[in-house]
């Protein structure tokens, strides 16, 4: 596997360039020490994508927001590299009925309530030590049906009874946040300062048995000291890579407490015309509780882009993608006319699809822990045999999910491999 300007001999195999493993590079670097990254695709930022082909203008295909940015890395990076930061920060919304006219004032106010009322039943579960499905602590509060689909089909990409209440409370605030002109894809890339990485390189197995780790690649097997995993958990627990020895009891018990959620989203370009909904503004509508889960909402021209942002997740998600993206869109269309009107459509150019329910390099969006499995994230993070690390956002117990908890365990994991080699 000779390859020009890349190391034959690293001390430390990256085997993905997304956010966690260009944070893994970043401080391997800043430590002094050689590694190789090894990416199946063609382009660095993984689950963080920005393409600006489609429309004309950025679209992230992945995540968006840069969530709790108080705390948040890529705040402060995005303003460095002269990146278009947008507060968004308790957005306003535009509310609709079920019987597709504007919600009033009343209505809006009763359904916010709800939704801090939800909030707060599931973090008291979890602050109490219940690690149950959320939708046990929250079936008696009213009106809390648009907060359901949001919180749960399109937050945490599985529907609300596959919730665990203590990964839920673990969590930070989501608040401050931020949306990224340019894209938050475009703002990860950056991370990615002309590192040794191999594209187009897919992991086969890695072998972990002798005194350095082997990985086997459809180009050929690199040998170093550490290896540093940050594929998904999606792609994990598929088995596409074969570990040997197996992964340990425990990490495996921890990957069955997990399931990778699914969040589709759809972007809807339009030919200028608003539709009378406000920018940057959700676009949500009231549904009965045996339809919670199957919403299409959307966030309305993002930073002024001309385009809407639908999002469909959860079981729903994935069964509607099975039908193929062309029902997808319609069914985004569908739902946006039922609130806005028949003449949207003569002001609809196209759209399309995330495809992150059967791509090979993802196999769903992001994590979410099993109801009684509120603990398992910490697990995947312990090293294996002093040599191979696991990285990624399912391995946050507080910012999981998020670009934000890749980026900061791939940190954690170049650290404390740093330990070892100084």
């Amino acid at each position: 596997m000779v390859v020009a300007n890349l190391p034959l001999n690293p001390t430390v195999i990256i085997i993905g360039a997304g956010a966690a493993g260009l944070s893994a590079a970043r401080e391997l670097k800043k430590q002094g020490i050689s590694f190789l990254i090894l990416e199946a695709s063609n382009r660095v930022g993984g689950r963080a994508y920005t393409e600006s082909t489609s429309f004309g203008q950025p679209v992230d295909h992945g995540c968006s927001w840069i969530t709790g940015s108080d705390e948040n890395f890529f705040k402060y990076f995005g303003y460095k590299n002269g990146l278009t930061l947008l507060d968004h920060t308790d957005a306003g919304a535009d509310t609709f009925e079920r019987n597709g006219l504007r919600s009033s004032p009343d209505s809006q106010a009763a359904y916010i309530q709800a939704g801090y009322e939800i909030e707060d039943a599931i973090n008291e579960a979890g602050r109490s030590g219940k690690d149950i499905p959320a939708s046990h602590v929250i079936s008696n509060l009213q009106n809390g049906n648009i907060y359901q689909n949001w919180e749960g089909a399109l937050n945490f990409a599985v529907d609300m009874d596959k919730i665990s209440t203590l990964d839920y409370f673990r969590a930070r605030s989501s608040q401050p946040s931020y949306i990224v002109k340019e894209g938050l894809g475009t703002l990860v890339s950056k991370l990615n300062k002309n590192f040794p990485i191999k594209f187009n390189t897919s992991v086969n197995e890695i072998d972990y048995s002798g005194h350095q780790v082997e990985v086997a690649t459809n180009a050929g097997k690199v040998n170093a000291r550490y290896c540093i995993c940050t594929v998904s958990i999606g792609v994990l627990k598929s088995e596409s890579i074969k570990f040997n020895p197996p992964i340990s009891y425990s990490k495996q018990s921890a990957l069955d407490d997990l399931n990778m959620g699914l969040l589709i989203k759809v972007p809807l370009l339009f030919d200028g015309n608003r539709l009378g909904l406000k920018e940057n503004y959700r676009v949500e509508y009231d549904l009965s509780k045996e339809d919670i889960g199957s919403g299409c909402y959307f966030l309305a021209w993002p930073t002024n882009h001309d385009y809407l942002m639908g999002f469909i997740g959860g079981a729903f998600g994935w069964d509607l993608y099975a039908h193929g993206q062309e029902a997808v869109v319609e069914y985004a269309m569908q739902k946006l006319i039922f609130m806005v009107g028949s003449g949207a459509k003569k002001h609809f150019i196209k759209g399309f699809v995330s495809d992150w329910a059967d791509n090979p390099l993802t196999l769903g969006s992001y994590s979410a822990a099993k109801p009684g499995h509120g603990g398992t994230r910490e697990i995947l993070r312990e090293m294996e045999s002093e040599k191979l690390l696991f990285a990624g956002e399912a391995t946050e117990p507080e910012i999981y999910g998020l670009v934000n908890g890749a980026f900061e365990s791939g940190k954690n994991a170049a650290i404390a491999i740093s330990k070892l080699v100084n």
